[in-house]
């Protein structure tokens, strides 16, 4: 009976190594199904080490190239930006002339992007972003990614015009009227197809105001209604232009 039983269990741990040894010697296309199948019902921890090892057991075959792009993007998934940048700077670089290329780009910039805290902060990750996004559009322009690039490139353009903005109000408050004007003018100068310039304008006008230059401030305010008509923010330089004695239709 004793005897049975060993060999029961011998048997139960043969076909166990044996069925190890099958998942070990799958085909490079079915490790890279199970990965992707893994990697689309969110389990990407799972996934990852699929990945590597299809990477490490056919580095050479065509299935590499899928098997590392997606290796990048299951540490993008987990947020684990660093490590997501360097995967598909990795990609790009064994890669070159892939057709995933731009999306590789595309998930740098997105990386950087989803880093990008709000506009009262530090922008470095925003202006990351930014470069990776127009790197984008000169190298490939043609890309099937153009609207995706151009709306997070006008996402983090807006970013970057509140934070100058906002610099301006501050020094503005704090009755620093020359160094608010340069950040009003920099919303101005660098970011015009943003929705901060008018506020800018504003900015600028009450600046002038606040320092006695009466004639360029009641310029700025009627451009101000000129070019917002109908608007609150026309309605402030009407204001403002009142005080200044003068007067303008909004």
């Amino acid at each position: 009976m004793r005897q049975s039983v060993l060999i029961v269990v011998s048997l139960l741990l043969s076909l166990g190594a044996c069925a190890r040894q099958v998942r070990e010697a799958m085909y490079p296309e079915d490790r890279l199904a199970l990965a992707e199948r893994l990697r689309s019902e969110g389990k990407c921890l799972k996934a990852i080490p699929e990945y590597e090892k299809l990477l490490s057991e056919f580095p050479a075959q065509q299935i590499a190239e899928k098997a590392q792009f997606n290796l990048a993007q299951c540490h993008k998934d987990l947020k684990e930006y660093d490590l997501a940048v360097s995967g598909f700077e990795d990609f790009i670089d064994t890669y070159p002339t892939s057709p995933l290329v731009d999306d590789a780009m595309y998930m740098i910039a997105m990386c950087y992007l989803e880093q990008s805290p709000i506009a009262e902060r530090d922008q470095t990750m925003t202006r990351k972003a930014l470069d990776e996004l127009n790197l984008i559009l000169r190298e490939y322009p043609d890309t099937d990614l153009k609207d995706k690039v151009e709306k997070a490139i006008a996402k983090c353009r807006s970013k970057l015009a509140k934070k100058e903005y906002l610099n301006g109000r501050l020094y503005l408050g704090l009755g620093y009227y020359k160094s608010a004007i340069i950040y009003f003018d920099s919303v101005l100068h660098d970011y015009p197809d943003t929705p901060w310039v008018g506020p800018a304008l504003l900015g600028k006008g009450m600046a002038l105001a606040a320092q006695g230059k009466t004639d360029e401030a009641r310029a700025v305010f009627e451009e101000i209604i000129d070019r917002f008509p109908s608007t609150r923010i026309a309605e402030d330089a009407s204001r403002h232009l009142h005080q200044l004695g003068g007067e303008k239709k909004i």
